[in-house]
């Protein structure tokens, strides 16, 4: 199964190696282009520098990279996880599965972030 994880963080990458290793065709999102080229040239995400990076994960900053996914879940911090949304929105599938990783309530709205995710992307999360 096609599977996009985004948010490039300990928790995020930690999914992606575990998906990747059950056999499925995962790419990990930065926020950052930097960050996706240093992962990609190094192998490794520095909040787990003990940990190599399996070859087969794919690893962009290009919001469309959600393309196509099956299944996208939403690991990133939850100050961010609105514009986070905002980005990767209109590039989801219709049919796409979204779960959200993402702990916390958003202050001002005191929206759980399952639900800014569902605001943002009009898609139920489960």
């Amino acid at each position: 199964m096609k599977i996009t994880v985004v948010g490039s963080g300990a928790w995020g990458t930690a999914l992606a190696i575990s998906l990747c290793k059950n056999g499925h065709d995962v790419t990990l999102w930065a926020r950052s282009a930097e960050k996706a080229e240093q992962m990609k040239k190094t192998r490794s995400n520095p909040r787990l520098p003990e940990i190599v990076l399996p070859d087969e994960l794919d690893i962009s900053a290009d919001p469309v990279c959600v393309a196509g996914s099956k299944l996208v879940v939403i690991a990133s911090p939850s100050h961010a996880i609105r514009q986070v949304c905002r980005k990767i929105a209109a590039h989801l599938d219709e049919n796409a599965v979204m779960v959200s990783v993402t702990k916390g309530i958003e202050p001002g709205t005191l929206l759980r972030m399952s639900q800014v995710v569902e605001e943002e992307t009009a898609r139920p999360v489960v």
